[in-house]
């Protein structure tokens, strides 16, 4: 049988139909799938930091109050005399003071020797200066407690159900020592685990599942509640199971890499972590983070299909298809023109988004075909991501100054406190050295303070702390600086002074403000005095030893009768001559012994 030569051509080009068929669809798996790895590990990491940060901003804030209030001054003085009924009373009102700040409106506390278990929250009912009941170290539902003191870590999270009150929450216990720095109970607080859930654990990414589990992989957080492993710290220490995320893993080389990648996260060498793993019998791109703050691991997972959509793609290569089956070279011309440096370009995009995260200037394609929807999704998804990234910076930005503004900002007062001082100070001193210009410090120190305490109750002293802070900022230059230096005492420093008269007057207008000025203490008005140290030092002088005077010159202004100020002159000179001859300092607190 003869073939006509239209048969050989059609023949022909259904074999080459069929071989273009094949290595189209060859190509379009291969593309695809790296598609999918590139940009779904990318989109999985940025997930993960943004899980992050919403756990952080949820349970960070909650972790630091309760370590606040097991290191607080009143509890520490009752965990050293549990019976006796005063040091109870100012121990239960600040601890009352902490509740109205937490999250979930309540608090425990726990003393190690006798097991007495105190608690309130905002439901309240019953007396609350009383122990609600005994922990017993027999019980295993007591166990928690036990296993908290002999961890030797201090602060610990836990999921589990009190025995007695019945609430299933995210407890965070911390261990509050005594004087002589033994662990002699546990101060704790928690969150409501359906709060928890919706707070952190429900997302608002789509086809996104975050995971928390701690370090042996107990899992903490998960929107199905039953897939929570509750009272993980006794079941590990009892060797009982647990539910693990690990069991959810459907390979072994799954549970390897993850475990790998936990120890890379733990010891620091990297801040995320992505994997392609097979959950459940499902293929998910995992993003995997550590929060050394609360002692667990963040996990998200999506779907390829979420992660990156690639559905044009197929219509693009079937397009190439048809090209090449109507005319072989116009379709490897149009190919080339329409289909494969349109794709080149962006898959080079693609590239340079997965390396650099940020927002990429795609060309607007005004095509309307496969390819031009699969620009607008890839530009739609970079704008998204973007977004998210920014978002997330700003919010870092904003946390962090804060957490800045905390760490040098008394609570109380809202002053200075000591290390913020301590900060300005030494680029104020610095500065002033340079220039040869003189500064002064005032050392404040309220008399008779303990009383006010003793008499109406440690929320009065703290108001009128805060009032005397209030007015030493009013009768200060705006450039001078005010800190609450420590308990009742204030240190105050001034700047670009010409002679020891200045701070002198200072001084004294201080003192007449504090005399004059009643103060509201809630209970009561009082009229309070000080005493003042001060030093007008040359800037050359080294800052520790312009402090010390400052202490010494106060010390002699409470020993020459209290509501007084004494006064001491530091030149560079003098300190560097008392600094080569090694003589102590004049007990008059004056290196010169002469008041100024």
């Amino acid at each position: 049988m003869k073939f006509g030569l239209r048969l050989h051509f059609l023949l022909l080009l259904a074999g080459v139909a069929a071989l273009s068929s094949i290595a189209g669809y060859r190509f379009y798996a291969w593309y695809a799938g790296e598609m999918t790895t590139v940009l779904g590990q990318r989109f999985a990491e940025r997930n993960v930091l943004y899980e992050k940060s919403r756990v952080l901003a949820m349970l960070s804030r909650e972790v630091t109050l309760v370590q606040k209030m097991a290191t607080a001054h009143a509890l520490q003085q009752w965990l050293g005399d549990e019976d006796n009924p005063k040091l109870k009373t100012r121990a239960i009102d600040e601890l009352e003071e902490y509740r109205e700040f937490l999250r979930d409106r309540s608090f425990c506390f726990v003393f190690a020797n006798s097991g007495n278990y105190y608690y309130n929250d905002a439901e309240g009912g019953a007396d609350v200066h009383q122990p609600r009941y005994v922990l017993n170290p027999n019980i295993a539902k007591d166990a928690w407690f036990y296993l908290t003191l002999k961890s030797g870590r201090t602060t610990h999270l836990n999921i589990d159900t009190d025995r007695h009150t019945g609430l299933t929450k995210v407890w965070i216990n911390n261990i509050a020592y005594d004087a002589k720095g033994r662990p002699a109970g546990v101060a704790c607080s928690g969150l409501d685990l359906t709060d928890f859930i919706r707070g952190v654990v429900n997302t608002d990414l789509p086809g996104t599942t975050t995971v928390l589990f701690d370090r042996n992989g107990a899992i903490q957080g998960h929107p199905d509640a039953s897939m929570i492993d509750f009272a993980s710290s006794r079941k590990q220490a009892g060797k009982e199971a647990q539910k693990s995320f690990f069991a959810l893993i459907d390979e072994p080389e799954g549970v390897l890499a993850l475990k790998q990648a936990m120890g890379r996260l733990f010891e620091g060498q990297r801040e995320v972590e992505a994997l392609d793993l097979k959950v459940q019998g499902r293929r998910q791109l995992i993003g995997i983070t550590w929060l050394p703050e609360i002692q667990w691991y963040v996990l998200t997972m999506t779907s390829p299909e979420e992660a990156v959509s690639s559905s044009g793609l197929g219509w693009a290569i079937f397009v190439l298809i048809v090209a090449l089956n109507l005319v072989l070279l116009a379709a490897l011309l149009v190919l080339q023109k329409t289909v494969v440096r349109r794709v080149v370009k962006l898959d080079a995009l693609a590239h340079a988004f997965g390396e650099s995260g940020h927002r990429m200037d795609i060309p607007d394609d005004r095509s309307g075909d496969e390819i031009g929807r699969l620009t607008e999704t890839f530009r739609t998804m970079s704008d998204r991501i973007a977004r998210h990234t920014l978002e997330l910076e700003q919010q870092v930005a904003e946390r962090t100054e804060k957490l800045e503004v905390m760490a040098r900002t008394d609570f109380l007062t809202g002053v200075l406190n000591r290390r913020g001082m301590m900060v300005r100070l030494e680029s104020e001193h610095n500065r002033l050295a340079r220039a040869g210009k003189a500064m002064g410090l005032l050392l404040v120190d309220l008399d008779h303070f303990k009383p006010i305490n003793d008499t109406y109750g440690h929320m009065a002293g703290d108001r009128a702390l805060a009032a005397v802070a209030g007015s030493l900022s009013k009768a200060v230059r705006d450039y001078d600086l005010v800190a609450r230096w420590g308990g009742e005492e204030f240190l105050i420093a001034l700047f670009d002074l010409d002679a020891p008269d200045e701070l002198q007057r200072v001084a004294d207008k201080l003192l007449a403000v504090l005399r004059d000025e009643p103060v509201d203490c809630g209970p009561a008005t009082l009229h309070l005095t000080a005493s003042i140290g001060g030093v007008f030092a040359d800037s050359r002088a080294s800052l520790d030893t312009i402090i010390q005077q400052a202490d010494t010159a106060l010390y002699r202004a409470k020993n020459a009768g209290r509501n007084q100020a004494a006064f001491v002159t530091l030149t560079a000179e003098n300190n560097a001559q008392r600094a080569v001859s090694g003589q102590p300092d004049d007990p008059t607190g004056n290196p010169e012994g002469s008041p100024v």
